[in-house]
Parts: structure tokens; C-alpha cells; sequence
């Protein structure tokens, strides 16, 4: 019961000074931003990782992700991970890693006009390290980068959403039926 209590006076406080879980509706990128060409150019794969989350979580946003050039296009620049030894355990070894995630990305119109300029993102996760566990380790910090790259996709798309620029899509030309 005192639980109870307790919750619901921490909810009249949270709801008295005008605090709103984040929702779908407050991100919702621009109508010019509808459609959308998603590239990383320092990649050699087609789509690389990053590609592939950015895509889903524009796609998630109702952008319809497209592949011509007539489209804006966010430009992801080269990602980069850097881990950086933050414990060091009695042996001198590492015993705690702090994860630094960065990725560079812009927005550029048809014919390469910048409609946004390049930005940066970061995220940062901390991470203990076993020596004894080496496997384990290493699939934590494999699913560490994963969550950090959706947390990156997530700032991009939100960074977006603030775009307020001129329309970037180019209407097409209007074609009158024959006859």
C-alpha cells in the first residue's frame, strides 16, 4: 500500500511539472524528409551495418527509403569505435573498458547541394573485462556496439527531424497525356 502511495504522489509530481515521456509524434521528420536516400561512401559494401540501422529507423519513422539521386540523401561518414582502458586490475591488465562510438553524417540535396551540415554523433558505453572469460567478453562487446549503433541511428533521426530548410525533394516535371 505504501508502495502505492508513493508511486502515485511521484506521478502527480512528474505530471504537475509538465514532464512527457518521449513519443513517435514529437520526432517526426519534416514532409520534405518523406523520402529519403540513405549512403556511406567510405564503406565498400553496398550496405554496410550502420547503413542497414539508419535505414530501419528512418523506415520506422515512415521515411520511404529510396535509391536515386534525385533524392535527399543522409550521408554517413566513416564510424568509428575506440575502446579506451578506464580500469586497470592488480596485474596492470585492463579490467574496464569505456566504449566511444562516433559516426559523421550530413544531409545533401539533389546535385549535391548541403542541406544539413556534417555532424557528429557519439555514444559511450563502459564495459568490465574478465580475462578468465575471454568469449563472453567479446560477445558483450559485440552486442554493446550493436546497441550503440541503434542509439547513434536514433540521434541521426532525431537530429533530422529538426531539419527546417527548403523543401528538399524536386517536384518531377508534370507530363500531359497524349491524346
Amino acid at each position: 500500500m505504501r508502495y502505492l502511495a508513493v508511486a502515485g504522489l511521484a506521478a502527480l509530481f512528474l505530471a504537475g511539472c509538465g514532464f512527457h515521456l518521449r513519443s513517435a509524434h514529437e520526432f517526426a521528420l519534416p514532409a520534405s524528409l518523406s523520402v529519403l536516400r540513405v549512403r556511406m561512401p567510405s564503406s565498400g559494401l553496398k550496405y554496410p551495418g550502420l547503413v542497414l540501422v539508419v535505414r530501419h529507423a528512418l523506415e520506422d519513422r515512415g521515411v520511404r527509403i529510396v535509391d536515386h539521386r534525385k533524392a535527399p540523401t543522409v550521408v554517413l561518414g566513416g564510424e568509428m569505435m575506440n575502446p579506451v582502458v578506464v580500469t586497470l586490475n592488480s596485474n596492470g591488465g585492463a579490467s574496464a573498458y569505456l566504449l566511444d562510438y562516433a559516426v559523421t553524417f550530413s544531409l545533401v540535396g539533389p546535385g549535391g547541394r548541403l542541406l544539413m551540415a556534417p555532424r557528429t554523433v557519439r555514444v559511450q558505453r563502459e564495459y568490465s573485462f574478465n580475462p578468465e572469460n575471454v568469449l563472453a567478453m567479446a560477445r558483450e562487446q559485440s552486442y554493446l556496439e550493436r546497441r550503440m549503433r541503434l542509439s547513434a541511428a536514433r540521434q541521426i533521426v532525431w537530429a533530422l527531424a529538426t531539419y527546417k530548410g527548403p523543401p528538399a525533394v524536386a517536384a518531377a516535371p508534370h507530363k500531359p497525356h497524349a491524346p
